[in-house]
């Protein structure tokens, strides 16, 4: 975990961040998406349910992106856990 937040706050302070976070930010939502259509069984997510993926990946890259940048005191389990309860019900609903 340790190296995984000095690659990331590696990768936040290069002239590249802008394209970093966006890649994160894709990456993630491709994963969720794929996720959701392989339990819902289905090609395509209806719009609500790819808004609440995209909305999630999105807050939840910049969060952690605070999180390595700033924060100090709170723990990964911690982050991890706030995330999963800010998690968008109809989202969690699907994935869980």
């Amino acid at each position: 975990m340790r190296r995984a937040c000095e690659l990331l706050r590696e990768g936040i302070y290069s002239p590249d961040q802008i394209a970093l976070w966006h890649y994160m930010v894709e990456y993630f939502t491709k994963c969720y998406s794929d996720l959701a259509k392989e339990k819902l069984g289905t090609d395509m997510l209806d719009t609500q349910l790819a808004y609440s993926i995209r909305f999630y990946c999105m807050g939840s890259v910049g969060m952690t992106q605070e999180w390595v940048l700033t924060d100090n005191i709170t723990s990964a389990e911690t982050v991890v856990q706030m995330m999963f309860n800010s998690m968008p019900e109809n989202l969690r609903a699907v994935l869980f």
